[in-house]
C-alpha cells in the first residue's frame, strides 16, 4: 500500500521546475497569487502601522435587526453597555419574530436599556426591519449588528476612528468565532474567519478592496446610507449596501483592532445551507444587480471597482470550476500516481494556510489563537476540498436557476419586489 506513494514521492522530487508547474498548475494559478498579496500586504501593515486617527465625536446610533432572537438580544445590548464608547442611542426591531423576542424588547426598553423597540406582526426581511430602524436613528453614524453578538471592550470606539475622515462612508467591523470549542466544524470556521477576514479584509484594506462591511458589525455614515437609499430588498443586504456604497464614491474601509464575537454553525448540514445562500446571494449582487460595475459602457464603470470583482472571478468562481477538472485531469494523466500529486498540492496549501494564520495571528493579538493551532491541517482540507466543492455548487445553482430567489431566508413575497 505504501509502495505507490513512495514511488510518487520519488516521482515529484525529480522534477524541474517546469514539470512541477505542469503538474501544480491549479494551485500556481489560482492560490499562491491571492496568498502572496495577503502575505504582503499584512507585512507591509505591520512594518508601517496607520496613524491612530482623532476619535470620531458625533452622536452615535446602534441599530439591531432579527427574527426570533430572544435567546441573544438581551446579551447582545447589555454588551454594547460595556462598550467604553457607548452608544448614544440603541434601536432594535423584532422582524415578525414567533417567540418572546418582541416582549424582551419592551423589557429592555422599559430598564432603559435600548432607546426604541419595534415589533412587526409580518416579517419583511433583514432589509426591512434595518430600514425602520434606520428612520428612526437620529445618530451621526450607524453601527448595524446582529442580535447574537458580543464585542471587544473598545469595539465601538475602534470601528468610529476611520469615519473622522469624511470620506469614509462605511467601515466593517472584525468579526470573529466565539464558540470555537463547541464542535470540530466550528473550530475549522474559527480558523477561517481569522484567515479569510482578520487577514484577508486587512490586505482588503490595503488596496481599497473592501467591498462587503459585514452585517455582523458595521459602521455606516447615515447620511451615506440615506444618500443610496438604505438597504434593497433581498439576501445579502450588507454585500449589496457596501456596494452600492463604493459605486456612490464612498470609501469603505476595515478596522482590524475592532473586534466582535459571533456564535457560527456548529453542524455541517447548517453551514453548507448558510453557505449556498451566501455565494448564490455573491454571484446574484455581483454579476446581475451590480453587473455595471464590470460593463466599462456604464457610468458607474471605474478600475477601482473591477479589481475586486476579476478577484472574485479568479479566486472563488474559478478555483471552484477548475477544482474537479483539476483533479479528472490528474488521474487520467497520471493514473495512480494522481493521488500522490493531490497530495502534494495539498501540502502545498498547508504551507499557505499556515502562514496565512501566523499572519493573522500577529496582526489580531486580541484573539486566542494559540488553541486553533492543532486545527490548522484539518481546515486547509476542509476548506481546500469540502467547502470548495460546496461553492460550486452554490455557484451552478445560482447561475443556472437563479436560486436566490426562492431562498427561505427571505419572506417569498420580498422575493417578488427584489431587483
Amino acid at each position: 500500500m505504501l509502495q505507490p506513494i513512495a514511488d510518487g514521492i520519488t516521482y515529484l522530487t525529480a522534477q524541474s521546475g517546469d514539470s512541477l508547474f505542469r503538474l501544480f498548475w491549479f494551485v500556481v494559478i489560482f492560490e499562491f497569487p491571492r496568498y502572496t498579496l495577503s502575505f504582503f500586504s499584512v507585512a507591509a501593515i505591520l512594518l508601517y502601522p496607520k496613524g491612530k486617527q482623532d476619535p470620531f465625536l458625533g452622536r452615535v446610533t446602534v441599530v439591531i435587526a432579527g427574527h426570533n432572537e430572544e435567546d441573544s438580544i438581551e446579551r447582545c445590548v447589555l454588551a454594547l453597555h460595556e462598550q467604553s464608547r457607548v452608544p448614544d442611542e440603541i434601536i432594535a426591531v423584532s422582524d415578525g419574530s414567533a417567540d418572546r423576542t418582541a416582549m424582551k424588547l419592551r423589557n429592555l426598553q422599559d430598564a432603559g436599556l435600548i432607546t426604541e423597540g419595534h415589533s412587526t406582526q409580518v416579517r419583511a426581511g433583514k432589509s426591512a426591519a434595518l430600514n425602520l430602524a434606520l428612520s428612526r436613528a437620529t445618530g451621526d453614524i450607524v453601527v448595524v449588528v446582529d442580535c447574537d453578538c458580543t464585542f471587544d471592550r473598545h469595539a465601538i470606539r475602534d470601528i468610529l476612528e476611520p469615519l473622522a475622515d469624511p470620506r469614509v462612508g462605511a467601515v466593517a467591523g472584525n468579526v470573529v468565532v466565539r464558540n470555537p470549542e463547541r464542535s470540530l466544524i466550528t473550530a475549522f470556521q474559527a480558523v477561517e474567519y481569522l484567515i479569510s477576514i482578520s487577514q484577508g479584509k486587512q490586505a482588503s484594506d490595503l488596496t481599497d478592496q473592501v467591498s462587503c462591511v459585514s452585517g455582523a458589525f458595521g459602521a455606516f455614515r447615515r447620511k451615506a446610507l440615506l444618500g443610496v437609499g438604505g438597504y434593497d430588498a433581498g439576501g445579502g443586504e450588507d454585500l449589496d449596501v457596501t456596494l452600492s456604497l463604493r459605486k456612490a464614491g464612498w470609501k469603505t474601509v476595515f478596522a482590524s483592532d475592532a473586534l466582535c464575537y459571533t456564535d457560527v454553525p456548529d453542524r455541517l448540514s447548517v453551514l453548507i445551507r448558510q453557505r449556498f445562500r451566501w455565494e448564490r446571494d455573491a454571484v446574484h449582487l455581483r454579476y446581475r444587480k451590480h453587473g455595471d460595475l464590470m460593463n466599462p459602457m456604464s457610468p458607474r464603470f471605474s478600475l477601482r471597482e473591477v479589481w475586486h470583482e476579476i478577484d472574485f472571478i479568479v479566486f472563488n468562481l474559478g478555483s471552484a470550476f477548475f477544482f474537479p477538472i483539476y483533479i479528472v485531469w490528474l488521474f487520467a494523466t497520471y493514473g495512480e500516481l494522481g493521488f500522490v500529486i493531490l497530495l502534494g498540492a495539498q501540502a502545498g496549501m498547508l504551507a499557505l494556510d499556515g502562514m496565512a494564520f501566523v499572519l493573522a495571528a500577529v496582526a489580531t493579538p486580541k484573539v486566542d489563537t494559540v488553541r486553533l493551532i492543532p486545527f490548522v491541517p484539518g481546515y486547509s482540507f476542509f476548506n481546500g476540498f469540502l467547502m470548495r466543492f460546496v461553492r460550486l455548487g452554490a455557484y451552478l445553482q445560482e447561475w443556472i436557476f437563479s436560486a436566490s430567489y426562492r431562498d427561505t431566508y427571505v419572506p417569498h413575497k420580498v422575493h417578488r419586489v427584489r431587483r
